[in-house]
C-alpha cells in the first residue's frame, strides 16, 4: 500500500509528547512490512535534518491561502529507517523552536511569549500544514498513483480529510482516511471558536462546518468523522470516548455517542529496540540487565549510580533540569513518577498519597520528574523540599536521565484521571519497574497482580493504601514481586511490539477500508 502519515511530531526529528513515538514506530513497522510509507512533518526551526540520509532541500514549492493571506511552501525530503520524510517548510514553522508550545529559545523572536503556553497562531500552523499537503498531493497525484491511505494523527491534523474534500478538485482519487485520537482531553482539541473562524482559516463550506459543531465550536475530530474512520490508542479509551457520561472530553463523547460515530480502539505498540535494557546503547542507562530473565543486578547498579552521582544532597544540577530535594542512602523501596505535570496525570493525587506513604514507611523514597504547569511544578518542588532526603524532584526532560529515574525504582505510580493508552507503564515494565496505575483507559492493559497493579477509585487515600501495602511487602521479601517483573517484560515483548500491532491491527484496518471485510 501507499500510505501517507501526517503528524506535527516524529521521534528523532521533532519531539514533544508520546505521539512522536507512535507515528515513528508505526511508520517504520509498516515500511518493514513492505509498504510505501511517506510521513509529512512541519520544518520547525528546531529541526536538524542531518539524520535524513540523502537530504534534498527545497525539492518542490507551492503556495497556499489561509486567513486571508498567501503562504509560500517548500518541501524537503530524506529517508529515515525506510520511511520517506517530507519536511513542510513555511515561515510559521521556521520561526518556532518547539512543536506546540513556546520555549526559552522562542523568546528571541517572540519576546512577550509565555514559556509553556501554546503558540498563539496554532490555527494558522495547523491549516497551513494541512493545505500544504493538499498542494503537494495536487502536484504528486497528477504524476503518480494517489496514496491509498492518508493517516492523520491528533486534532492538529484532523481537518485534513475535510480540507482535501473541500478543494476545487479532489486529487486523491479513492484514498481512504484514518484519523487517530491520541488524546481527547479539553486541552487537545485544537477547536475553532465558531464557524466563522473555522471558515476563515480552512475555507471549508459553512454547511460542512455546521456538521462538526460542539456548541458553537468547530471540532477537527468531528470534521474528520465526515470523511474517514476515527481510531484511538486503546479499546478501553474507545469505549470511554463513546460514553455519553464521560466528563473528560469537553462534550465530544456526548456527540460521538449521539451521532453513533465509530471509533476503533487499537492499543499502541512499544518500540522495544529503542529501550532494550540489555544494551546500554539502546537503553541509555549506565548498566545492562534483563528483567525477563530476572537478571536485575544492572538495574540495582543503576540505582546505586543514581543515588551516588545524581540524586544525592551535593549532586549538581543535571542536564539543565532544576532539582529540588535529594535522596539519602537509607532508602530501601523506591517509587518513581515520570510524566507531564498536568492535572490529567493526577500528580496532586500522588503528592497526597506520598505524604501518607512517607509517614507509614520510613524506608520509602520518591522520585518525581516532569515538566508542565507552573503551579504543579511549584507544588512538586515544595513537597520535595519539605521531605529532603526522601523525595527528589527534577523539572524538565532529558531522555537518558528520565529513563534512569524510572529504571532506578521498584514501582511507577500512574494516577492519571484518564489515559488514552499510556507509555510510561511500558517503559517501567521494560526496565523491571512495576506500574501501579489507576484503572482507566489504556492503563487497563496492565494485568492486575500479574504484570502490574491497578486500583480504583483514584483518590489519595486509595493510592496511599496500595503503595504502603506494596512497600511493606517488598521490605519483608525483596524478591516477592519477581514474577510480576518477569511477566510484565515478557508480555510487553509478546503482545505489544509494533511489528505485531502494525500487522494485526493497522494493516487489517487499512485493508478493510480499501476492500471491505473478508
Amino acid at each position: 500500500m501507499k500510505i501517507w502519515m501526517v503528524a506535527r511530531e516524529y521521534a528523532g526529528i521533532a519531539e514533544a509528547g508520546g505521539v512522536k513515538n507512535v507515528v515513528c514506530s508505526l511508520a517504520e513497522a509498516l515500511a518493514r512490512q513492505g509498504h510505501d510509507v511517506v510521513c509529512f512533518i512541519p520544518f520547525y526551526g528546531c529541526v536538524t535534518p542531518q539524520s535524513l540520509g540523502t537530504f534534498r532541500q527545497n525539492e518542490y514549492s507551492a503556495a497556499v491561502d489561509s486567513a486571508g493571506e498567501r503562504y509560500l511552501i517548500s518541501y524537503s525530503s530524506g529517508f529515515l529507517n525506510g520511511v520517506k520524510i517530507i519536511l513542510v517548510g513555511a515561515q510559521c514553522f521556521w520561526a518556532k523552536q518547539n512543536v506546540y508550545t513556546y520555549c526559552a529559545a522562542d523568546k528571541e523572536i517572540f519576546p512577550n511569549c509565555k514559556i509553556g503556553e501554546g503558540y498563539a497562531d496554532q490555527h494558522l500552523m495547523n491549516t497551513v500544514f494541512e493545505k500544504a499537503i493538499l498542494a503537494y498531493g495536487e502536484e504528486y497525484c497528477s504524476k503518480n498513483d494517489s496514496p491509498q491511505i492518508v493517516h492523520c494523527h491528533d486534532a492538529c491534523a484532523a481537518a485534513l480529510p475535510a480540507i482535501i474534500n473541500a478543494g476545487k478538485k479532489n486529487c486523491f482519487g479513492k484514498t481512504k482516511y484514518v484519523v487517530t485520537i491520541h488524546n481527547a482531553g479539553p486541552y487537545y482539541h485544537h477547536e475553532f471558536k465558531d464557524v466563522g473562524e473555522a471558515q476563515f482559516y480552512t475555507g471549508i463550506a459553512n454547511d460542512i462546518l455546521e456538521k462538526a459543531k460542539n456548541g458553537d465550536r468547530v471540532e477537527p475530530y468531528l470534521l474528520a468523522s465526515l470523511y474517514g474512520v476515527l481510531t484511538t490508542v486503546s479499546p478501553d479509551y474507545a469505549k470511554e470516548l463513546a460514553d455519553p457520561k464521560n466528563p473528560n472530553t469537553d462534550g465530544l463523547s456526548q456527540i460521538f455517542a449521539q451521532k453513533k460515530i465509530r471509533i476503533v480502539g487499537i492499543t499502541n505498540g512499544f518500540d522495544l529496540a529503542r529501550y532494550e535494557p540489555e544494551s546500554v546503547e539502546s537503553s541509555r542507562l549506565p548498566f545492562e540487565f534483563n528483567p525477563e530473565k530476572l537478571d536485575l543486578s544492572g538495574k540495582y547498579k543503576t540505582r546505586e549510580y543514581f543515588l551516588d552521582k545524581i540524586a544525592g544532597r551535593d549532586a549538581p544540577e543535571i542536564m539543565g533540569m532544576p532539582k529540588s530535594g535529594w535522596l539519602d542512602q537509607e532508602g530501601r523501596v523506591f517509587f518513581a513518577y515520570h510524566g507531564r505535570l498536568v492535572r490529567q496525570k493526577g500528580i496532586l493525587v500522588l503528592l497526597e498519597a506520598a505524604r501518607e506513604l512517607l509517614k507509614k514507611v520510613p524506608e520509602a523514597r520518591l522520585i518525581i520528574n516532569g515538566q508542565g504547569e507552573e503551579a504543579l511544578r511549584d507544588q512538586c518542588a515544595a513537597f520535595a523540599n519539605e521531605n529532603r532526603g526522601r523525595v527528589v524532584f527534577y523539572y524538565g526532560y532529558e531522555k537518558s536521565m528520565s529513563r534512569m529515574f524510572t529504571a532506578s525504582a521498584d514501582f511507577a505510580p500512574l494516577p492519571s484521571e484518564f489515559e488514552p493508552c499510556g507509555t510510561e507503564d511500558y517503559i517501567a515494565q521494560i526496565f523491571g519497574t512495576i506500574p501501579v496505575a489507576h484503572a482507566t483507559g489504556g492503563l487497563n492493559k496492565i494485568l492486575n497482580g500479574k504484570t502490574g497493579f491497578l486500583y480504583e477509585p483514584n483518590t489519595p487515600e486509595r493510592l496511599a493504601q496500595v503503595m504502603i501495602d506494596l512497600a511493606q511487602k517488598k521490605l519483608k521479601n525483596a524478591k516477592c514481586f519477581d514474577k510480576v517483573i518477569r511477566e510484565g517484560a515478557k508480555r510487553l515483548r509478546a503482545v505489544y511490539s509494533w511489528k505485531t500491532v502494525a500487522k494485526e491491527e493497522y494493516e487489517r484496518l487499512y485493508w478493510e477500508l480499501l476492500f471491505g471485510k473478508n
